[in-house]
């Protein structure tokens, strides 16, 4: 079953090749109008010919990912308006934290999470004002747990997912749905993480249905994480242990250590909190039953 985009038009970034570039094909064949951002021209343009080639209609936008103004102005200047945000691009520079520079660092959070923030910034105003629209952030296995060489590209996945949250939040008496996912395909930049391991099910064509599905104005999402691969996808949440309540007067470092056990132990009393409010709540419960908050 496909989708139908037209009359939708979908900024796609990082789109010049790997899975951004999956996206803006299917789009186009799904009868979006592409916005397909890459940092060179010939990327951009080649993604473009193949859309156009098939029937579709694509434009591009050739710039740093971190120049959200771009890719807006592309949208609006060439198609009167924008629907969806899919913000894809990303780069790596994966080394131990003990060989990660201060410039290394710097510039994979700029790229991953400043970027995110520049794109969504350029559109946000559009779509809140128009009361419709959807974005998909990309976050990673990485940001969830964390992953050898990986800190700064970990931190800045993490980051994601808290704007991806957050937005969504604000979005939601807007009109404007956003979500992130974490994607696993065997592409150029995973190539080296990857290694041996990924069986080649793991390709950009059984990831970018559910990036489309996530895109399209029927999705009922809002403020998810989907984890998607090998054709497989799933919806992934926090769960918190039950905890230990500490009476007044017993909480001190040592009596946490003795219940680290306790402390650590998920079973059926654990829960799922969703909001900052639902972290509050078991500290003030605590404080109101006569426990150490």
């Amino acid at each position: 079953m496909t989708l139908d985009f037209t009359g939708q038009v979908v900024i796609v970034t990082g789109a010049g090749r790997g899975l951004g570039r999956r996206y803006a094909l299917d789009l186009g064949a799904a009868g979006a109008r592409v916005v397909v951002h890459a940092r060179r021209s010939d990327a951009a343009g080649g993604v473009v010919t193949a859309i156009r080639a098939a029937g579709g209609e694509a434009v591009a936008a050739v710039a740093d990912a971190r120049d959200g103004e771009v890719l807006a102005s592309v949208a609006l200047r060439e198609f009167g308006r924008l629907d969806a945000l899919l913000c894809n691009a990303g780069i790596t520079r994966d080394r131990s934290f003990a060989r990660t520079t201060p410039e290394d660092w710097a510039e994979v959070l700029d790229v991953h999470l400043g970027g995110a923030y520049a794109a969504c910034a350029a559109v946000w105003p559009h779509l809140t004002g128009q009361g419709s629209g959807a974005i998909v952030l990309t976050t990673s296995g990485a940001g969830l747990h964390g992953n050898f060489g990986q800190a700064g590209y970990a931190a800045a996945k993490a980051g994601v997912i808290g704007l991806a949250k957050s937005l969504a939040i604000e979005g939601e008496r807007k009109g404007v749905r956003v979500n992130a996912v974490a994607p696993m395909a065997l592409t150029d930049m995973t190539r080296d993480v990857f290694g041996d391991g990924p069986p080649s099910t793991l390709a950009p064509e059984a990831v970018s249905p559910v990036v489309l599905a996530l895109a399209h104005p029927s999705c009922p999402l809002t403020g998810e994480v989907v984890e998607t691969g090998g054709g497989w996808a799933s919806l992934l949440r926090w769960e918190r242990s039950a905890g230990v309540r500490f009476p007044a007067g017993e909480l001190s470092p040592g009596s946490v250590a003795a219940r680290w056990p306790d402390i650590a132990r998920f079973d059926r009393t654990a829960d799922h909190p969703r909001t900052t409010a639902d972290s509050l709540a078991a500290a003030c419960a605590a404080a109101s039953s006569g426990g150490t908050p």
